[in-house]
Formats: C-alpha cells, structure tokens, sequence
C-alpha cells in the first residue's frame, strides 16, 4: 500500500503556519530514519483555515477541509490516504469533517484518514470560551492578539448544543461503526496535557491556571472515553392523586447508559497547551532530542491493525495511572521572598447536565444540588470537591460541573520529598445523589422536583477521572385539568381565575 500522507491542522484563532513550530519537520525526520512509521515524508501539509470571523463556523471549516484534502489527494495518485496530526480546536473540525463527510453518508470503507493524533483537543469545550472574544482577545499569550470569531467560539462553549450533538453520536452511534477494525481502518489518538506554563498564567483568569488540565481543556474535555447516561421520572399513573406541595418528587430513573468505544488517551507529561517552553506542540525543537509529544506521535503513527490500537491503548492507560499516581501529583512553585505555591494536580471528571421535560423541552427555573452521605444533604459534600460550574449561555439548561474526582473517591495524604504533609487525607462522604428543586411553583403546567435515589455510589457510578459524562435529567411534563375545558354556558363569562385541576 502507498505511504500515507501527513497533514497537520492548527488550533483556533491562528494566522500563521509558524504556530506549527518544528513539530512537521521533526516528524519528517523521525519518519526518515530507520525504524520510523511508514510515512510519506516528501508530501506534508500544513493546513491554514480562518478562525477569527464571526461568520464562520465549525461546520464551515469541515467543508473547506474536505476541499482541501481531496485536492491534497488528486494530485498524490490513487489509493493515497493521509495521517492527520491536529491541535486544540483543529481536532473538532477534523471529527465534523469525519462525521459529516463519511459517518453520516456511510462512505466510511472510501474515508482517506488512516490516523487522526488530536493534541490538547478542546472535544468538549473549553471553559474558556465563555469569557467571550473581547476578553480571550486581550489574553495575548495565549491567543497572539488575535481577535477570535464568535461562530467557533460558540461550539467551543462547555455543553454547547453543537459540541454535545457531535459528542452523542460519537458515543452513542460510533461503537458500532468498528473505526479501528474496517478494511480501512481509521485510528483516533487523544494527547492532552496536564502541565500549567506559569509564566503565561492569566491572574485576572483563574481558568489558565486551573488544575486537570493545561490552561485551555481541561483532559476530561479533551478524553473521548464519554458516556451518555439518561436519568428519568417516570410517568405518572392514570387517576394518580395529586400530592401536597411539599411531596411533589418523583425519584429518577436510569433509563439508558451508553459507553463510546474505548479511544487511546494519553496525559503528555510537562506538556501545557501553548508556549515555547512548554506547549504540547510549539515546544518541539528539530534537534534530535528525545520530546514526550513526539515519542507519543509517532507510536500512534506507528499502529497498523486493530490489535496494535488495543496494545497501545492498553498502555497509554498504564502510563495515565502511573503519571497520576498520588506520589506524583504535587508541585511546589519556588517564589523569592514569598512562601512557596503549592499545587495539587488531582484528577477530575466531567459532568454535563442536560434539563429536558419527556417532550424534549427545555426545564426552565430550577435548581441542581448535588448530595452526599446518608441524608441525601449538600452540605456533607467532602472539601474541594467542586472545581468549577459554567451554564451554556445559549442553552441554559445545560450545565458543566467539573468535579474532584479524588476528593469524591478519597486520597490519601499528600506529603514532599522531606515528608511534610502539604494536604491533608481527603475524606469520601459516599452515597453521593443529586436533586432537582424547582424555583417557582407552577400551576397549569409545572415540573415537580426529581431526586436521584443516594444508593451507595449511584452517582459515582457514572462518572470516570479525566472523562466526561453526558447526563439527561427528564422531568416529567405535568399539565394540568383545565387547560381547556368546555362549557355549555352560552353567555359570557371569564375564565381567567379558574383553578387548575388533577394532572390530565
């Protein structure tokens, strides 16, 4: 079989091909020399696409990418594919071009990708985005100046409809697509960073500083190992009374629990998102030096069947738990003068929570809580254990909680090298529930408060550190008798104070 072609696309809010670094021809070097993937090193790509308009959207720059690969291939002979090494938000657009152009059309056995490396994918958002263009703007050692588009800009919002359609059907439709076992297989690789560039932390921004992640995406939002897991009320029964105000809650059921197919996820250590120094991709330097993002690069280049995924997924995980180990999790920011930083690198998970009623609608005025301990009450939650909450602007029932997966399982004491504790135990306060109140009573249609039964672990059991978890809350739909009625009264009459009946 020819060698396959290697095409790179960049992040967002990018204006230069120099944003690529010395990663294309240090790639081309290692495929060169003896041992390396078998590439087509004369033939790599850099991709260019704009960002930073308004009008343009993710859904556009997947169009603009199919144009560019099929030219890419009309030129190179028949039967060529190509490898795709992409970064941040460069990943997205290459899975909307998968979806859209291959997955949704059924041509998957003609798709041309054979390898697509996403670093630092922002797969799930980043929480980032809601700080709006202006201000990422502003953030210069981040995004060059750039002025950002708002189109991209609102698919990379946490929990946005569009980056949560694209994410469902990966986990819900993809399993069964087979990618890694097809004639032509297709092998998809996650590289993410956990690692902080403090001398391009944002203070006013909390976020760039953020642990679980490398100052843009967090590795849970990067992770395509997701679930998708929909807790309903059930109906209610025919001539079911109505209960008093204070006992309108129906526990929530488990409906459906769908995992995506196990996709290789690595954490690249010492690797942030940008920089020079630090960042996964513009860190790399063509001399030859041993570098973790292209040690990783090249072993995912180097896979060729569906066993040698599974191997190398298998090891990735390994090298994951190992990284993560609590002996490893402390970092300690030496400060003149001033007392040293401590940071404790956790892991975390991702939960996005999606209010609809069982007509699909939007659940508006309510409040989630999560829960703990026996009780079911918030208030015995275990210490640290919310990192962050963000509401989808367009889509305000969805919600983000970014969750401290350690501080929810336990951990144990965090202690330096010369053995002084820097945190103490973290202790579990299992069951762990949620409820959903809501914040106004209604009156002809209205949504009664939900509550996830607090058997031990039940929420627990649903999430995973550095993934991502997609939870429907469905809420039963309740209208009442008398949102219309007839009446044999020919004269006329108002009806505006009648009262609601029974649910209907």
């Amino acid at each position: 079989m020819p060698k396959p072609l290697l095409v790179f696309v960049h992040g967002w809010s990018v204006t230069s091909t120099g944003t690529y670094g010395e990663l294309p021809a240090r790639l081309r070097a290692e495929a060169a020399r003896a041992g390396g993937p078998g590439l087509d090193v004369a033939h790599v790509h850099l991709g260019q696409y704009v960002s930073f308009r308004d009008e343009v959207r993710i859904e556009d720059v997947a169009r603009g990418f199919d144009r560019a690969v099929a030219q890419v291939l009309a030129g190179a002979g028949a039967g060529r594919r190509f490898a795709c090494v992409t970064h941040s938000t460069g990943g997205p657009v290459v899975r909307e071009w998968l979806d859209r152009f291959h997955v949704q059309p059924g041509t998957l056995d003609a798709c041309p990708m054979s390898h697509l490396v996403m670093l630092a994918p922002a797969n799930f958002g980043s929480a980032l985005a809601q700080l709006g263009k202006s201000r990422l703007g502003a953030m210069k050692a981040w995004f060059n100046g750039i002025e950002p588009g708002q189109g991209i800009l609102d698919w990379l919002e946490l929990a946005s409809p569009e980056s949560n359609a694209l994410n469902l059907r990966w986990i819900n439709d993809y399993p069964a697509l087979r990618l890694t076992a097809r004639a032509k297989p297709i092998f998809p690789f996650v590289l993410s960073g956990d690692t902080i560039d403090r001398k391009l932390y944002d203070h006013v921004n909390a976020y760039t500083g953020e642990t679980a992640g490398d100052g843009v995406v967090r590795l849970a939002a990067a992770n395509l190992n997701a679930r998708h897991v929909v807790l309903a009320q059930p109906p209610l029964a025919a001539g079911e009374p109505l209960p008093s105000a204070r006992k309108r809650l129906r526990d929530l059921v488990k409906v459906s629990d769908t995992r995506s197919a196990p996709t290789a996820f690595k954490i690249v250590p010492g690797a942030s998102h940008s920089g020079t120094d630090l960042g996964i991709m513009a860190s790399v330097r063509d001399d030859g030096r041993p570098h973790a993002t292209v040690d990783a690069i090249l072993r995912c280049l180097r896979v060729a069947d569906g066993a040698g995924y599974d191997a190398l997924r298998t090891a990735f995980d390994g090298e994951n738990a190992q990284h993560q180990d609590t002996t490893r999790r402390l970092e300690i920011e030496k400060i003149p003068v001033l007392p040293d930083r401590v940071y404790i690198h956790d892991p975390h998970t991702m939960v996005v929570f999606r209010l609809l009623d069982d007509t699909g609608s939007r659940v508006p005025e309510m409040n989630l809580l999560l829960t703990a301990g026996p009780n079911a009450d918030p208030n015995q939650l275990p210490e640290g254990f919310l990192t962050d909450r963000q509401g989808n602007r367009r889509a305000p029932g969805n919600l983000c909680f970014f969750l401290n997966h350690a501080a929810l399982t336990g951990c144990p004491a965090i202690v330096d090298a010369q053995g002084r504790q820097r945190r103490a135990e973290r202790i579990p306060r299992p069951p762990y529930g949620l409820r959903l109140l809501p914040r106004q009573e209604g009156k002809w249609v209205e949504h009664w408060a939900a509550e996830l039964a607090a058997d031990p672990g039940s929420l627990l059991d649903l999430v995973a550190p550095n993934q991502t978890t997609v939870i429907d809350l469905r809420l039963t739909r309740i209208v009442r008798e008398g949102v219309l009625r007839f009446t044999s009264q020919l004269s006329p009459r108002s009806f505006r104070k009648d009262e609601p009946g029974p649910p209907a």
